[in-house]
Parts: structure tokens; C-alpha cells; sequence
């Protein structure tokens, strides 16, 4: 949204010859207005019932003022806290499809000229209009996301729902998960992904016959093969989507039991042969079952747990991905230390929301 709407904003301070154009959005839990999008000007934030902005905010009317030191609306503090001198202003409201006003769209001080005209008012009017609508598409967008996300996290939790701390462990790996691929340089968007991603890797157990995944002893060889089915079930469950998100989980699920030496499973691939999403949410999945108390095992020390990940790296483990992991503990340890049951402790840890 950010992009767009700068080129709108662009677009404005060019067209109708202005020093400065900024889209500002209504907080309504702060009651201030924040500009989304600025030219000419620094990030800032403002009260909603103050200004000029406040005024046509919450009156849902055009204000075009020819001299704004003489309007008793205009809050001049900006001016003094900025050293900027404003002498005109055009300010129209951006109303949704519901006609709630979301924001205002401001120029200030054109440069040709004493005062902003009729028809400025009119292409700013129209170039508001652009802005909103890019602003409601990203709210709709966000909404989606934010209900594909609520859907994945539940199927997930879904796997095993009778283990009671499932679902602090899809969190935690998938915390560990964005932090890994972070320090690794992938970029912001995709490491969203894979956090969203990374708690459908074992969603293909629903698929396992419960008398083979909830068994408490070791399983036979038989049983061993159906549970190794569980990949091929997870990347079938997520197949076939056209959304980023489901493609990544998708992945994830297929190949989180790969190992960098060729010896995992379903498909027995090796080093980067295996997607990097699924070499980044393996060791993210296994590092937090070592350090988590279990109903079937007692927690790991760190000491212990870390030396067996260093131990497989180059084995198990994409060496990349572990010297990332390194690199990054001391953001991954107060997680741990927060959210983690350990030691004696039974109780359940509530974690964040996802």
C-alpha cells in the first residue's frame, strides 16, 4: 500500500503545484490522525479534534483556505515544531464505501498562484478517492490474510488438539522460524510467510490412523511407515492454492522431515535440493521439541540441546540455517524462556496471538 499510495500523494504535490501533499489515516483507538503517506514532510501525528486536518475530519467537508494563520481552526504547533511556514491549504475527506471518513488527503502552500481554485478542489477530490480506495483494498486484504492465518492455526492446533501445549509450540516455531530467516536476509514479506506457514508442517497427521500417532511406545515397523506418510497427506491437504501462504505451507508440510545429508523422508532429497522454507522450519520445529516438556519426555537442557543441533549441522541440518540460528539466540532465548513449559511445571504457557 505504502508504494501506491506515495504515488498518489506524488501525484498530488505535482498536479496542483503544492509545497507538501500528505495522506493522513484516523487512529480511532488514539483519536489522532497519522499521515500514512507524506511528501515534503516528516512522519507526525495529530489530535483528531485539532487543526485543519481534525476539522475536516470530523465534519466530513472540504476546507480550501487561502491564509490559515488567519483561521482560528489552524493549529499552528506543526508549523513551530517543524520550522515549516504554512500559508495555504486544501483539505478534502476520504470517505469508504460506507461514506465513513477514513482519513483526509492535505496540500499545502501552492506554488504558482496565492490560494488553491475550484478545480484543484476537484483533482484532489478525485485523487482522494484513489487513496481510499487503495487503503480499503489493503484493509480487505489484511482481513483475508488475517482469516486464511485464523484457518491455518486451527487445523494446526487440530493435529494433536488433545495435547494440551500444541499450540504454544506451533507459535514458538513459528516465531523461531521468521527470526532464522530474518537473520538469513530474506526479505520482511517472506518471512511473514513462512511464520504464517511454518504450524501447518504436520498437518498430514490427520491422516495417520489414531492408533499409530497416539501411541505411547515405539512404533513398529509397519507403523513407522504409515507415520512417514504424514508429509506426502500434508502436501496434498495445502495443494493446489493459489495463495502464497497456502504454496509455502504446502512446502513446509512436503519436506520438513528432509535432512541435509539425503537420509529424511518422503522423497529422500538432499542439501538444497530441499526448499529453504522447510531446511528453516525443521530446525525451528526440532530445537523447540527439544527444549519443551512433554507428557511422553522432560525438557532438554540448553546446554544439551544445542550441542546436538551443532552436532547435526552439515547432518541433519542445512549448516546455514544452524550459524543463522546461532546468530540469532539471544533473540530466540527470551521466547523460550517466556512461553516455554519446563522442568516440573505442568501448566500451560499462554502465548501471543498469532
Amino acid at each position: 500500500m505504502d508504494q501506491l499510495l506515495n504515488l498518489i500523494v506524488e501525484e498530488a504535490k505535482t498536479v496542483l503545484k503544492a509545497e507538501r501533499a500528505t495522506v493522513f489515516l484516523i487512529d480511532k483507538e488514539r483519536k489522532e490522525l497519522w499521515s500514512k503517506a507524506a511528501l515534503g514532510a516528516h512522519k507526525i501525528r495529530i489530535p483528531l479534534d485539532k487543526g485543519i486536518s481534525g476539522a475536516v475530519a470530523s465534519s466530513g467537508k472540504l476546507l480550501n483556505i487561502r491564509d490559515v494563520y488567519k483561521d482560528p481552526r489552524f493549529n499552528p504547533e506543526v508549523d513551530k515544531k517543524t520550522g515549516f511556514r504554512t500559508r495555504s491549504v486544501l483539505t478534502v475527506p476520504m470517505r469508504n464505501a460506507k461514506s465513513q471518513v477514513i482519513g483526509v488527503f492535505q496540500v499545502l502552500n501552492r506554488i504558482q498562484g496565492n490560494a488553491f481554485d475550484h478545480q484543484d478542489e476537484e483533482i484532489l477530490t478525485l485523487l482522494a478517492d484513489q487513496a481510499t480506495a487503495q487503503v480499503e483494498n489493503t484493509h480487505l486484504y489484511q482481513e483475508i490474510r488475517k482469516l486464511a492465518q485464523e484457518t491455518i492455526i486451527r487445523l494446526a492446533g487440530a493435529v494433536e488438539y488433545k495435547d494440551y501445549d500444541t499450540r504454544q509450540h506451533l507459535w514458538r516455531m513459528s516465531q523461531y522460524s521468521a527470526l532464522i530467516a530474518q537473520k538469513m536476509g530474506f526479505d520482511p514479506e517472506w518471512c511473514e510467510n513462512l511464520r504464517l506457514a511454518a504450524p501447518m508442517h504436520d498437518i498430514g497427521k490427520v491422516g495417520v490412523p489414531d492408533n499409530v500417532l497416539n501411541k505411547p511406545g515405539k512404533l513398529s515397523p509397519e507403523e513407522w511407515v504409515e507415520m512417514k506418510k504424514h508429509p506426502q497427506y500434508g502436501a496434498e491437504i495445502l495443494g493446489g492454492s493459489e495463495s502464497e501462504l497456502m504454496q509455502t505451507s504446502a512446502i513446509v508440510a512436503l519436506y520438513h522431515h528432509e535432512r541435509w545429508d539425503g537420509k529424511g523422508y518422503p522423497k529422500g532429497l538432499k542439501e538444497k535440493e530441499i526448499p529453504i522454507e522447510a531446511r528453516i522450519a525443521s530446525l525451528a520445529d526440532v530445537f523447540d521439541a527439544l527444549v519443551s516438556k512433554r507428557i511422553y519426555k522432560p525438557s532438554f537442557s540448553m546446554e544439551e540441546t544445542l550441542r546436538l543441533i551443532q552436532d547435526e549441522k552439515g547432518k541433519q541440518f542445512d549448516p546455514e540455517v544452524v550459524e543463522a540460528f546461532f546468530e540469532i539466540l539471544p533473540k530466540i532465548m527470551p521466547i523460550m524462556e517466556a512461553y516455554t513449559p519446563r522442568g516440573d511445571s505442568d501448566k500451560a504457557v499462554a502465548t501471543p496471538s498469532f
